[in-house]
């Protein structure tokens, strides 16, 4: 058994799909894997049907390895990403490996559920060994960081900055936008999941859905639908009484009553 971590192979998983990606940034990403400084297994796993959650799944049951990073096909990896997450885990004891400065586990429940953080995936290292979280495949958004919350609470986490580039593009997942109705079910959805599988997210499920329903009010606000927007800013307002949805409700209200 080999003792030293950083000597362990590390299984990479990249979905793929030509639909969202160009294969010339595909080829670039897999460019990286191929420079780390730690040996790597590369997967690259067809999400064409299944979706990135179902992908990454599958990427997780065909690892053979302990730990297990993911890359997403447009990003690119700095080339001692593995080899500076796989010391901090040794380090800390930690299960889990993002990127970012070092935090308490409460402050990063809190950025990644209703803080800062975001654009996770191509950051995660995870010890499988005390790790077993999977993606959720009903998610259209969120999956990513509804599986790093459940790892996180599961075996702790630890951050290293700079570990990545992101990459956007007008094919990409991210640019292809969600109608507002979708958005909703699936923001409710990610929150009633967080709520229940991640018991340290608890203090935070109202500030979640104060969040929600402002942006929610604002888009329906941009697309002159003013009553929608007073209900959900009034929605928001019961929960919390924060100033910013306030001014968005009379902001609403005026347009509404000049309209």
């Amino acid at each position: 058994m080999v003792s030293d971590p950083t000597e362990q192979t590390v299984s990479v998983v990249v979905p793929y799909s030509p639909k969202y990606t160009p294969e010339a940034m595909l080829e670039e990403a897999k460019a990286t894997v191929a420079a780390q400084t730690v040996p790597t297994e590369l997967l690259v796993v067809d999400d064409v049907d299944t979706g990135p959650a179902d992908a990454r799944n599958a990427g997780l049951d065909r690892a053979e390895t302990r730990y297990v990073a993911f890359l997403d096909a447009d990003d690119l990896w700095e080339s001692d990403k593995l080899e500076r997450q796989l010391a901090r885990m040794r380090e800390t004891g930690a299960g889990l490996c993002l990127a970012g400065e070092p935090m308490t586990l409460d402050d990063f429940v809190y950025e990644a559920f209703v803080g800062e953080l975001d654009e996770v995936t191509s950051a995660i290292l995870v010890d499988t060994d005390r790790v077993d979280t999977r993606f959720e495949s009903t998610l259209r958004r969120g999956e990513d960081t509804l599986y790093v919350l459940e790892a996180a609470s599961a075996a702790g986490v630890c951050l290293c900055p700079d570990l990545f580039t992101r990459r956007h593009h007008d094919q990409s997942m991210m640019a292809s936008g969600m109608a507002v109705d979708e958005y909703l079910a699936q923001a409710k959805r990610f929150g009633y999941l967080v709520d229940r599988r991640v018991p340290e997210a608890h203090p935070y499920v109202g500030t979640y859905y104060v969040q929600l329903f402002t942006t929610v009010g604002q888009a329906c606000q941009r697309e002159g639908e003013y009553d929608r927007a007073v209900t959900y800013f009034l929605r928001a307002l019961r929960i919390s009484p924060h100033p910013a949805t306030l001014v968005h409700l009379l902001r609403a209200l005026v347009s509404r009553a000049f309209r």
